[in-house]
C-alpha cells in the first residue's frame, strides 16, 4: 500500500527535529502528548463555550477547530522556531481574551441565534451576522493555531514509534486525559485549576521554551484572578450576587443569578410575610403572579412534580399553596446547591420535597409515580447537548415524546402546566401543536405579562380553568395550527428553528472550513484519486467515525438524559473500542472486507433497534445494552482502522488526514437540522461506504 501513496515531505513542509527532553521516552512523550492534547480539547470546549456567546449556539465549532488544528499539526509535524513564538501569543490571546472580553458576550436582540440573529432591520442583522462570524472565526483561528502546535508533537513523536504501538499510546493517552477533565468537572473546580493541571502536563513538552513557559504562569495567574461569587458547574459559569433587603428584613429578599453571562433568574422571597410588608418590592411583586399560576389552576394538589426546578421558585410556590410532596428535577448539582443554601424560603430543606439531580426527560421516562400537577419551568438552556451536537440540553425536553411520557405520569384528573418566553412566534404555534399532538386535544393556551412574550399552556383535568386577567390565546393560534405545522419530535427536536433549514451563519462557517479542509488536503495530494485512495480511506473513516461518535451521543441522551455524564461515557467507550481493536489488530489477522461488512450490516440493523424497549430496563441492563450496541460499530471500525495503518506505516500521516475526516464529519452534522436525527445514521453509513470503497479499489489497482 506504501507504493499507492504520495509523501507529504516537500517544498515548506519539512519535518522539523524531534524535542524531547533528555529524561522522558518517546513513548512516555506521546502518551503525555496525546494526554495533554484531548485534555485541551475538552477544556476549551468546556471554558470557551461558557464565556463566548457565540460558542453557547455553536459548540461545535471549537471541536471542529480543534481536529483541524490537530491533524494540521499531524501532517507538518513539530512547528518550527519561527512558528513556536506564535504559540505563546495565541495561548495567550485564546485564554485571556476569553476570561475579561466583555465585547466577545454577544447577545442577539431576540432569544436565541435561531430567530434570525435578531429582530432588527436588515442592517442590523448584518451587522449582528458580521459580528457573530468575526468572533466565532476569530476565535477558531486562535484554537487552530493553539492545537496545531500539539498536534505537532503528537505526530513527530508517533514517527519514531511502530504504527499499531504509537496509536495505542496515543489511544491511552486520550483516554486518560478525558477521564481526567471529567474527574475535575466532578469535582465542579473552574479554569484556574483546569490551566493550571493542563499547563502542568504540557511544561515538559515545551521544558526548553522559557517564553512559553512564562505566558503559562501568566494566563494562570490572570485567569485566577478572583471572581467574586462565582462558580462553575458542569453546564455553566454561575454568578450569583445578593440583592439588599428593605430595612428592617432579617435575610436577603432576593439573589439573581447569571448563567453563561445571560440573566437566568431571580432566588427571590415570595414568602406571604415579606410580600405583606414590603407589597412594592421588586423583583418579588412582579414575580409572584408568574408562580402564583399553577396553583390557581389546581388548588392545593397532593402531589406535584417540577420538571427545571432550579434554585427552588418554583418548589416554594407548591408549598405555599399545601401541595403534601414535591418532587423537584433539575439537572444541575450546582443550582441545586444554591438553592438549598442561598434561597430565601428554603424550600429544598422540606420535608416534602424530594430533589433530583437529573435530566427532565430522563425522569420522565424512569417515573412511575403519579402527579395531580405536573409543571414544566423555564428549561430553555441555552446550552448545547454535547460538543458533537447542535441539539441542546432542553430539546428532547418539548417534544411529542416527551410531552406523552409526562401525561401518562398524571392521575385521572391530573393538569400539566407549561409556561415559556415564546410570545407570538412559530415557536409558540409549534409548542402549542406539539402538546395537542401528544393529549389529543388542544391545550387551553393564554398570554402572559408575567414573562416577556410569555406563553402559558395547559393540559389535562383543569384544562377548562378560565384566567380572565390574563389574554386568551386559543383563539388566536388554534387557527394557525394545520398539517403543515411542524411538530417538535424526538426525531427533530429543533424547537427553535423555523422550518427545516440550517441557519445562514452556520452555513458560511461551514463553507468556509470545507475551502480549508479542501486547500489542505490538495497540498497533501489527498485529491488526486489514482495516487492518494489510501489516504482518503483515513479521510472517510474519520468522519464516519465522529458521526458515529455523535449518533451515539443523541442515542443516549435519549435512554439515559442528557448528562455530561453521558458525554464522558461515549467518549470514553469509543476511545476504549478504538484501544480494544488495536490492540486485536496487532494480535490477529482479519479481513478487513469481514470487518466492514459486519460494520455495514450493524449500521443499517440499527434503524430498526428497538432503542424504546430498553425505557423499562434497569440503568445498568440501559448501560450494557444500549452502550454496548452504539459503540459496538466503533469495534469494527477500529480494526479496520489499526490494519489500514499497519499496512501504511507513516501513523502521524494517517491519523492527520484522519482527523480532518472527523471535520468533515462535524460539519456533516449540521444536516441534523434539515433531516433530523436520523440522518446521523444515513450519513455514517455513506461515509463508510466511501472509506470501504477507496481501501478495495487501491487494494485492486496494486494487484494489477
Amino acid at each position: 500500500m506504501a507504493d499507492a501513496t504520495v509523501r507529504l515531505d516537500g517544498p515548506g513542509i519539512q519535518p522539523s527535529p524531534i524535542l524531547r527532553p533528555p529524561w522522558l521516552r518517546e513513548e512516555l512523550c506521546l502518551f503525555l502528548a496525546s494526554m495533554v492534547t484531548l485534555y485541551f480539547e475538552v477544556l476549551i470546549i468546556r471554558y470557551v463555550s461558557s464565556e463566548v456567546r457565540v460558542f453557547a449556539n455553536l459548540k461545535n465549532l471549537p471541536l471542529v477547530a480543534s481536529f483541524f488544528g490537530i491533524g494540521l499539526g499531524m501532517l507538518l509535524g513539530s512547528p518550527k522556531m519561527r512558528f513556536r513564538a506564535v504559540f505563546p501569543a495565541a495561548t495567550a490571546l485564546l485564554f485571556v481574551l476569553t476570561r475579561f472580553a466583555m465585547p466577545l458576550r454577544l447577545s442577539f436582540g431576540d432569544m436565541s441565534w435561531e430567530f434570525a440573529l435578531g429582530s432588527g432591520g436588515l442592517s442590523s442583522r448584518f451587522l449582528s451576522v458580521i459580528r457573530f462570524l468575526v468572533v466565532g472565526l476569530g476565535y477558531s483561528a486562535l484554537i487552530i493555531v493553539f492545537f496545531r502546535v500539539l498536534g505537532g508533537y503528537v505526530g513527530q513523536y508517533m514517527k519514531r514509534l511502530p504504527s499499531l504501538r504509537g496509536y495505542g499510546i496515543n489511544l491511552s493517552g486520550s483516554l486518560a486525559g478525558m477521564a481526567l477533565f471529567s474527574l475535575l468537572a466532578f469535582l465542579h473546580l473552574g479554569p484556574a485549576a483546569w490551566l493550571l493541571l493542563g499547563f502542568l502536563l504540557l511544561a515538559p513538552l515545551v521544558a526548553g521554551d522559557h517564553l512559553t513557559l512564562v505566558v503559562f504562569a501568566v494566563v494562570v495567574c490572570v485567569v485566577a484572578t478572583p471572581e467574586p461569587n462565582t462558580f462553575w458547574s458542569p453546564y455553566y459559569r454561575i454568578e450569583l450576587t445578593r440583592i439588599s433587603p428593605p430595612d428592617g428584613w432579617p435575610r436577603a429578599s432576593a439573589y439573581s443569578l447569571v448563567a453563561n453571562h445571560v440573566w437566568y433568574q431571580w432566588l427571590a422571597d415570595l414568602s406571604p410575610d415579606f410580600l405583606k410588608r414590603y407589597p412594592a418590592a421588586k423583583p418579588n411583586s412582579l414575580m409572584l403572579p408568574y408562580y402564583e399560576l399553577p396553583y390557581r389552576i389546581v388548588p392545593r394538589p397532593q402531589n406535584v412534580l417540577i420538571l427545571g426546578a432550579g434554585t427552588g421558585n418554583d418548589v416554594a410556590g407548591a408549598l405555599r399553596h399545601g401541595a403534601e410532596h414535591v418532587d423537584a428535577v433539575e439537572i444541575d448539582p450546582i443550582i441545586v446547591a444554591m438553592g438549598r443554601q442561598f434561597h430565601p424560603e428554603h424550600p429544598y430543606n422540606s420535608p416534602r420535597v424530594t430533589v433530583y439531580a437529573d435530566d427532565a426527560r430522563s425522569f420522565l421516562k424512569k417515573a412511575t409515580k403519579k402527579y395531580d400537577l405536573i409543571v414544566f419551568g423555564f428549561l430553555d438552556s441555552s446550552t448545547l447537548l454535547s460538543s458533537f451536537s447542535s441539539l441542546r440540553l432542553d430539546n428532547y425536553v418539548y417534544t411529542v415524546e416527551s410531552f406523552q411520557n409526562a401525561k401518562a405520569l398524571l392521575t385521572g384528573q391530573g393538569t400539566l402546566v407549561l409556561s415559556f418566553a415564546t410570545g407570538r412566534s412559530f415557536a409558540t404555534d409549534r409548542l402549542y401543536a406539539t402538546l395537542e399532538s401528544a393529549f389529543g386535544t388542544p391545550p387551553a393556551a393564554y398570554f402572559t405579562g408575567f414573562l416577556v412574550n410569555g406563553v402559558l399552556l395547559i393540559e389535562g383535568g383543569a384544562r377548562g380553568v378560565k384566567l380572565p386577567e390574563l389574554i386568551d390565546a386559543s383563539s388566536e393560534l388554534q387557527p394557525r395550527i394545520d398539517s403543515t405545522t411542524l411538530l417538535a419530535t424526538d426525531n427533530w427536536p429543533f424547537l427553535y428553528l423555523t422550518d427545516r433549514s440550517i441557519p445562514g451563519p452556520v452555513l458560511v462557517t461551514v463553507a468556509l472550513f470545507f475551502l480549508l479542509i479542501w486547500m489542505v488536503l490538495r497540498r497533501a495530494d489527498c485529491l488526486a484519486w489514482k495516487t492518494s485512495l489510501p489516504r482518503l480511506h483515513f479521510f472517510f473513516l474519520g468522519a464516519g467515525f465522529l458521526l458515529l461518535e455523535t449518533k451515539a451521543v443523541t442515542q443516549l441522551s435519549l435512554l439515559f438524559g442528557g448528562t455530561w455524564i453521558v458525554n464522558s461515557v461515549v467518549i470514553g467507550s469509543f476511545l476504549a473500542m478504538a484501544l480494544i481493536a488495536n490492540a486485536l489488530a496487532g494480535s490477529l489477522r482479519v479481513s478487513a472486507m469481514v470487518m466492514y461488512a459486519i460494520l455495514l450490516v450493524l449500521l443499517i440493523a440499527d434503524f430498526w433497534f428497538p432503542y424504546s424497549l430498553m425505557n423499562g430496563f434497569s440503568a445498568g441492563a440501559k448501560f450494557l445494552v444500549g452502550g454496548g450496541w452504539v459503540a459496538l460499530p466503533a469495534l469494527f471500525s477500529g480494526i479496520v482502522f489499526s490494519g489500514s495503518l499497519q499496512r501504511f506505516g507513516r501513523p502521524a500521516e494517517a491519523l492527520g488526514v484522519n482527523l480532518f475526516g472527523a471535520v468533515l464529519g462535524g460539519l456533516l452534522e449540521n444536516a441534523v437540522m434539515i433531516g433530523g436525527t436520523p440522518i446521523l445514521k444515513g450519513l455514517a453509513l455513506v461515509m463508510y461506504a466511501a472509506a470501504a470503497a477507496t481501501l478495495f479499489r487501491s487494494r485492486s489497482r496494486l494487484a494489477a
